[in-house]
C-alpha cells in the first residue's frame, strides 16, 4: 500500500472507530437520534442502536488484518451508502441532528456535515477497493501457489 491508501484506511478506520465508540459509551443516546430520524421501524431501533456501533468498532478493527481489510471495507462502504442515504432523507425531513459520533447537535452531528464527511469516507472506501493490489496483497495464484 502507498502512503496516501494508507493514510486514507486509517482516516476511514479512526472515523468508524470513533462513531462507534461514542455511540456504545451511549446507546440510550443513540437510540434517541435513530428515532429522531425516523429511518428505522421503532421496534428496530434499540437492536440498531445497540449492534451498529459494535459493527462499526469491529469492521475498522478489521482493517489491520490483511486477511479481513477487504470484507471490512465492503461492509464499510455498504454502510456509508445507507447511512448517506438515510442522512439525505432525514436532511429532507427537517433533521438536523444525526446522532454520528454519540448523543449531542455539535458541528460532528449535523446533517449537512455528516452529509459532507459520508462523502468523502464513501471515496476513500470505494478507491480502496478499486485499486489494484500489489504483488503482496495478491491473492495466491491456483497455478504457482504463491501470493499472501
Amino acid at each position: 500500500m502507498t502512503r496516501i491508501e494508507r493514510t486514507l484506511l486509517i482516516g476511514l478506520g479512526l472515523a468508524f472507530v470513533t462513531a462507534g465508540a461514542a455511540k456504545i459509551v451511549d446507546p440510550l443516546g443513540f437510540a434517541f437520534s435513530v428515532a429522531r430520524l425516523r429511518s428505522v421501524p421503532m421496534a428496530l431501533v434499540g437492536p440498531v442502536a445497540i449492534l451498529l456501533p459494535w459493527i462499526e468498532v469491529v469492521a475498522s478493527a478489521a482493517l489491520v488484518l490483511p486477511k479481513f481489510r477487504r470484507p471490512a471495507l465492503q461492509l464499510q462502504l455498504g454502510m456509508l451508502v445507507v447511512f448517506t442515504v438515510l442522512l439525505g432523507v432525514g436532511l429532507l425531513r427537517g433533521a438536523t441532528s444525526c446522532g454520528c459520533f454519540g448523543r449531542g447537535d455539535g458541528v460532528l452531528n449535523r446533517v449537512d456535515v455528516a452529509l459532507a464527511r459520508n462523502v468523502v469516507l464513501l471515496a476513500a472506501a470505494g478507491y480502496l477497493l478499486l485499486r489494484k493490489p500489489t504483488s503482496r496483497e495478491a491473492p495466491a495464484s491456483p497455478v504457482s501457489g504463491t501470493g499472501r
